[in-house]
């Protein structure tokens, strides 16, 4: 790969309505698992118009502080009323305040049938090159997605980029494949159509599938194979 890329970690789920509170604790699980991985991803700031702003307010982790991020985050229909839109559950999003950047956004107890009002979590890594090259290790990344799955209990995982994405000519409704790849219902993939490198484990009820190496090493051909493998667990 010549030029560094950035990538991404994204959980998807269905509609699966939650108590502010499992969401809350959720999140305080998720973020603590981030912060013993990696410095990097260990302290978070409150988006704001500019970066000076933005670190003026740090993130409460804890999950009665987390509670309230989440309940201000709720989306508000746009009309006098102003009426919060339960069916779109509650989220925000999060800066690292280091020079090394990274964010992530979630939305969490959605019971919205529509794909892009959707239950999930998305990690803005930084670009793979020097210090945040250590995030890219393979026992760091697993760590990562490990504690993505197992915090958010999705339907779909994986680590990917913009350009892993854009080889795939995905579809809607379709698993998206990365260096790692994660389906809660496995009963369709064939492992022994997986190309030669390529590890599987069980992961929290469904299966873990990960390329060979560092997780900025994946090919795009590896990753057709892989989403080639799938077969009926491409929908998940």
């Amino acid at each position: 790969m010549s030029m560094a890329e950035s990538f991404y970690v994204a959980a998807y789920w269905g509609p699966r309505g939650e108590p502010i509170e499992d969401c809350a604790r959720r999140l305080a699980q998720f973020l603590a698992a981030l912060g013993d991985v990696d410095p990097l991803l260990g302290s978070w700031f409150q988006r704001a118009g500019s970066r000076t702003a933005a670190l003026k307010k740090p993130i409460d982790v804890s999950v009665e502080g987390l509670r309230e991020l989440l309940l201000a985050g709720r989306s508000r229909r746009d009309d006098e009323t102003r009426s919060v839109m339960t069916e779109l559950g509650y989220g925000f999003g999060a800066w690292n305040g280091q020079d090394i950047e990274a964010g992530f956004n979630v939305r969490c107890g959605a019971t919205s049938t529509r794909s892009v009002t959707s239950n999930r979590v998305v990690l803005h890594l930084p670009k793979a090159e020097g210090e945040a090259l250590r995030l890219y290790r393979r026992d760091a990344a697993l760590a990562v997605v490990r504690a993505t799955v197992t915090t958010w209990q999705p339907s779909s995982c994986m680590w990917a980029s913009g350009s892993l994405l854009d080889a795939q000519g995905k579809q809607s409704g379709e698993v998206i494949v990365g260096w790692a790849t994660y389906v809660v219902d496995p009963s369709g993939v064939q492992v022994d159509r997986l190309p030669a490198g390529v590890t599987t484990e069980p992961l929290n009820g469904g299966l873990l599938i990960t390329a060979d190496g560092d997780a900025d090493s994946a090919s795009e051909a590896t990753v057709l194979a892989v989403r080639d493998a799938l077969g009926s667990a491409l929908h998940q």
